[in-house]
């Protein structure tokens, strides 16, 4: 009988602790949707900044960065200015450093999973002495991934978060 009175008390326990679990739980899932929301919209204006934090070579470990690397969206044009580190397939004389371009992209394609609650974003982009296929993937929070495709080098991806762009 005593272990009976010890089920109950410990089911009502649990049963008044899941019933004020309820309500929090389903105020974090909104805030996560309105997050994502908000995100997409912002990439969707075109006009953003993704900060890296890190860089993935192809052939080797994360590295963080401390600089401002970045990649920027402004009135349909993309900055970049990003660290390489990797193998280059050709090279001009002297190498040719990181990954810059200034330019309008081809084929921009942007998608929303909701169900993921990320957006991806791809295109394809001239740089001086090269091309390259561009891919962003992005959360909620803002937190992303940046993966370059070139023609000349071997592939490299970049950790780091999105925010809106600091237009002068």
């Amino acid at each position: 009988m005593e272990n009976i009175q010890k089920i109950k008390t410990s089911l009502l326990i649990i049963a008044i602790i899941l019933s004020g679990l309820a309500p929090a739980l389903a105020q974090k899932k909104e805030k996560k949707e309105q997050e994502f929301k908000e995100m997409a919209a912002l990439l969707e204006s075109g006009s953003y900044v993704f900060t890296v934090q890190s860089v993935n070579p192809a052939g080797g470990g994360t590295r963080s960065v401390s600089s401002s690397y970045t990649l920027e969206a402004r009135d349909s044009v993309y900055y970049a200015y990003l660290p390489y580190m990797g193998r280059a397939y050709t090279a001009s004389y002297g190498g040719d450093g990181g990954i810059e371009f200034e330019q309008a992209p081809e084929n921009l394609e942007l998608s929303l999973n909701e169900k993921k609650r990320t957006i991806k974003i791809q295109f394809s982009i001239k740089g001086d002495t090269d091309k390259y296929d561009v891919f962003l993937s992005v959360g909620g929070s803002g937190y992303g991934t940046l993966s370059i495709n070139s023609q000349n080098r071997q592939p490299i991806s970049y950790s780091g978060f999105v925010s809106p762009s600091h237009q002068i």
